[in-house]
């Protein structure tokens, strides 16, 4: 099956495919499998965003992951595989998010001037949204990821769609919430914030070829169904272009 528009022009903006760093893969060998499923649909460009959560094991430097990221791409063209990585980060809100931003310890999604932002899954989103707002005072540009899967922003979907449309705070969505693999209220709350025209990014999540991986070409056409083309092509395609060209 054809996907409904040319992989070619996707890039992905936030995937797991640097191993070693979190739960995506943990070899080069599972890296080039994730890899692998990109180009079978002909997908030739992600950003690389591992999770970066203060205190945890999933808190690689800057120059770990940048390392990282150069080892992972000689090796996929090693092996004749065909997609460009950039760097990024998903990076987890916490409290000394300022600081480490001032320090230049976080990596911004392909050195645009955008980072990837985590909310906590447990929460309230009053401190994250407060933060926001304050940092992009100072020049601060974020894109959340995957709200529709938070479930205290779940319960307030409506308050954060305001927030973001008053403001630069981007969204991105996972493209498996609107198909149904995070469950009906991940769903329910990911086509709430397309039905409010309060989408700029849709992207896999991706974590590796066995599970979690990237929307084949049948998944596109459910997509496609689902949100339209020219949703599809503005944040699949355009934005996404728009960023790593620094746009």
């Amino acid at each position: 099956m054809k996907p409904p528009l040319p992989c070619s022009e996707m890039v992905d903006i936030h995937a797991h495919i640097l191993p070693g760093l979190d739960d995506g893969p943990q070899t080069l060998e599972e890296s080039l499998a994730l890899a692998q499923c990109y180009a079978k649909v002909g997908i030739r460009k992600i950003i690389c965003t591992s999770h970066f959560i203060p205190g945890t094991a999933w808190a690689a430097t800057r120059e770990q992951m940048l390392e990282k990221l150069a080892v992972t791409q000689e090796y996929l063209r090693g092996h004749d595989v065909d997609l460009t990585l950039y760097p990024g980060m998903e990076v987890a809100f916490h409290r000394k998010l300022r600081g480490r931003l001032e320090e230049g310890k976080i990596l911004p999604l392909a050195n645009s001037s955008r980072y990837l932002l985590e909310p906590s899954f447990s929460d309230s989103a009053d401190e994250l949204l407060a933060t926001i707002e304050t940092l992009a005072g100072d020049g601060y540009r974020f894109i959340l990821a995957h709200p529709e899967r938070i479930p205290p922003i779940q319960a307030t979907v409506h308050s954060v769609i305001t927030f973001a449309a008053e403001s630069e705070l981007e969204i991105q969505l996972n493209i498996g919430s609107l198909l149904g693999r995070y469950g009906r209220e991940s769903q329910r709350a990911g086509m709430e914030f397309i039905s409010r025209s309060c989408v700029h990014y849709l992207a896999s999540d991706a974590h590796g070829a066995a599970s979690r991986r990237p929307p084949a070409a049948e998944d596109w056409q459910e997509l496609a169904e689902m949100v339209g083309v020219d949703l599809l092509t503005r944040c699949c395609c355009t934005n996404p272009a728009n960023l790593i060209n620094g746009i």
